[in-house]
């Protein structure tokens, strides 16, 4: 039911950029990430079991990409994004899928816990660029 739901509103997201801008555009943090379970909770020796943790890529790629609006809003390796809009990210609401219902432009409240306390960071969504 999430998905389908979760197609219907791209679809017509979709439908209204190629109306507006003529082509779909893609809403764009720039932050490479794993999702929390208990396995990376243990490795990692995490304080929670949720979320989404900023971490480099396996070629050591940046965890925050280089002037994105996450780069802009102040995120940094190691944060770990607990909410994105008031929807906790978890293995049932994966942080690229809440991206992808958000429109360019959009301001989001992350909630983020660094260095053990939990902050508010408002960040605004850009559109995706094309050699991602």
């Amino acid at each position: 039911m999430i998905t389908r739901v979760l197609f219907l509103d791209c679809q017509k997201k979709d439908i209204e950029d190629v109306r507006t801008f003529g082509k779909i555009r893609y809403a764009f943090l720039g932050v490479r990430y794993v999702i929390i379970n208990q396995q990376i909770r243990e490795e990692k020796n995490l304080p929670v079991s949720y979320g989404a943790l900023l971490i480099k890529g396996p070629e050591g790629e940046p965890a925050i990409l280089s002037g994105s609006p996450a780069e802009k809003a102040g995120l940094q390796e190691g944060d770990i994004i607990l909410e994105f809009g008031g929807i906790r990210v978890d293995t049932n609401h994966l942080l690229a899928d809440l991206i992808l219902k958000r429109r360019v432009g959009e301001e989001v409240n992350l909630k983020i816990l660094r260095d053990e306390k939990e902050m508010i960071i408002r960040v605004t969504l850009e559109e995706r660029p094309e050699k991602i």
